[in-house]
């Protein structure tokens, strides 16, 4: 895990590079790979015998099982999307369109969640009259499991959470959650903060549909995978049909595909595909003859290491930067905080970019969260796996200079 496989960082030393909860940066792996693919194999996939149309079909589908492989999943259950909210708007519009979810049900979903899955149920709720709950967090940002066995009633027939929080940074224990489920509910994983800093088992954390984005791990952006369980494949009717979701069209109707395609209603993302198929090469490479579980708890290291040492770092600071987060173990670097007594964080915002320090302020499209914590807005700084104590140093160094400024 090195700067010089990434060109911007090498084309540009004088940036520290901490938004990566935003988007990561790409690796010369996947820059060169898109391009040499362009060049010399694109075409549109699907019903094209020729040659150029069966290469890019063939990328297509590797990239579906290294995604598979990578969350213990099958290729056929893997989905492409355009972003977090358009997986979310599928699945949400699918469950309602499918007589799941209808008048007085619920969908409970955590405090920490990013818009993205929160939005579609609150739209879809006043159409199809199901209520919309929140479950919180503790004072110490933990999940707070009393409020959420008094909120999980009968009338819950969703639940859907974060792994982890891209405000707290908080790793949140998934498999307690499932187990406190009943059989018949519906459960949501977004896995957007977690994938790219850890592995992530969808097996292992009984998610019935698991979301999360490749711009967040070196792949190009427009590409996000949705995840869902074979059974929920067969059942499920998606909202938007034409192009590759239907098997026959006659003036009478119509027949929907019963395999995963009856949810890509469009021509497909092919170069951000290969993007991601190359973003996961890359990950490989990171760790020769070995599993994508092994890359994984690597990248997991890695991210522990640096988030005790922020942490450690913090810690001078602390009668007068606040970390709105879990200040433990369980977490990834990813930092919120506030500066206490100089709330306008858009003056923070502009000193740390003078310095050319990327770091995020505002409410983080978490504004649940903000407001449950009685805050007006945040900043944060997110490392990846490019990312190491120096880049940490300077950090802290802008933040004391802003602070005795």
């Amino acid at each position: 895990m090195n700067k010089k496989d990434f060109p911007l960082l090498i084309k540009h030393p004088e940036i520290t590079y901490l938004d990566n909860a935003a988007t990561t940066q790409k690796p010369t792996q996947v820059i060169h790979g898109v391009s040499q693919f362009v060049e010399n194999e694109y075409a549109n996939i699907h019903r094209g015998l020729y040659a150029l149309s069966e290469a890019s079909e063939l990328h297509y589908y590797q990239s579906k099982k290294l995604v598979a492989e990578l969350v213990r999943c099958l290729p056929k259950e893997v989905i492409y999307t355009a972003n977090a909210t358009a997986s979310i708007n599928l699945l949400a519009q699918s469950l309602a369109n499918s007589g799941f979810l209808g008048k007085w049900d619920a969908v409970l979903v955590s405090i920490w969640d990013h818009h993205a899955n929160i939005l579609p149920w609150m739209a879809l709720s006043k159409h199809f009259g199901f209520a919309v709950k929140f479950f919180g967090l503790t004072g110490d940002f933990e999940i707070d499991f009393e409020d959420f066995h008094q909120k999980y009633t009968k009338e819950v027939k969703v639940v859907a959470c974060s792994q982890i929080s891209n405000v707290t940074g908080g790793i949140y224990d998934m498999k307690k959650i499932w187990a406190s489920l009943r059989s018949e509910t519906f459960f949501v994983v977004d896995a957007s903060q977690s994938a790219p800093n850890m592995p992530v088992d969808m097996q292992a954390i009984g998610c019935d549909a698991l979301i999360f984005t490749w711009h967040k791990m070196m792949a190009y952006t427009g590409i996000w995978i949705l995840a869902l369980k074979q059974q929920w494949i067969k059942e499920l009717q998606p909202l938007s049909v034409w192009g590759g979701t239907i098997k026959d069209v006659s003036c009478d109707g119509f027949e929907l595909q019963t395999t995963n395609e009856k949810f890509e209603a469009w021509t497909p993302n092919i170069i951000g595909a290969v993007s991601l198929e190359y973003a996961l090469e890359y990950l490989r490479s990171l760790s020769p003859g070995q599993t994508f579980s092994a890359t994984m708890q690597k990248i997991a290291h890695h991210e522990k290491e640096l988030a005790t040492y922020a942490l450690k770092r913090f810690w001078a600071f602390w009668n007068q930067v606040q970390i709105i987060g879990p200040q433990s173990e369980e977490r990834v670097a990813l930092f919120s905080f506030i500066i206490k007594g100089k709330e306008n964080f858009n003056q923070v915002w502009e000193f740390f970019a003078e310095r050319n320090i990327c770091i995020r302020c505002g409410g983080h499209c978490a504004y649940p969260l903000h407001k449950a914590f009685w805050l007006g807005g945040t900043c944060r700084m997110s490392a990846y796996l490019y990312n190491d104590t120096s880049d940490l140093d300077k950090f802290f160094e802008t933040l004391e200079e802003f602070i005795n400024n």
